[in-house]
């Protein structure tokens, strides 16, 4: 006896809103995933991890044409906004450019998943600046973070060094 196995093609059916919000959950779950291995897992070899993931990306921006302290906010706002669906704006110039985000949608979603204790937010947020710390350096460039209103919204400023 044969049996057939139909084929059923998937099509695209869901709305921007509901893309953004599965990508925010999908992101908020990995950074408390990366919340909790952090915590078990102290060490140099996280740093260095992170640090080389970060350089990383970097060049994979620049192969977007990232090339100036602007054009990296821009690329992260434009991601941040269009993806998650944050809110964010940009200031300055090719070589002082300063990313406010009002809503991090990722942030606020990671809070409510694991219910962070102060601790654990205060560890995410500096494992966080010194990512964007690290992606900056990747460009050449250095970074002032800045989080405001208990990890809801930040102030990035890319310089050149």
């Amino acid at each position: 006896m044969t049996t057939t196995v139909q084929t059923h093609p998937i099509k695209q059916t869901w709305d921007l809103k509901k893309v953004q919000e599965a990508a925010t959950t999908h992101a908020a779950h990995r950074v408390v995933s990366r919340l909790h291995f952090i915590e078990k897992n102290p060490g140099k070899e996280i740093d260095e991890l992170e640090q080389s993931c970060a350089h990383a990306k970097a060049e994979s921006m620049k192969k977007c044409g990232v090339k100036s302290p602007m054009d990296l906010a821009k690329h992260i706002a434009e991601f941040e906004v269009n993806v998650y669906g944050s809110e964010a704006s940009v200031q300055g110039d090719d070589q002082n450019a300063i990313l406010v985000t009002d809503k991090s949608t990722v942030w606020n979603e990671a809070r409510k998943i694991c219910s962070m204790t102060k601790e654990q937010e205060a560890k995410m947020q500096k494992h966080y600046r010194e990512w964007i710390e690290s992606l900056a350096h990747g460009f050449g460039f250095k970074a002032h973070v800045e989080i405001c209103n208990e990890g809801s919204s930040s102030k990035i400023t890319f310089a050149r060094k």
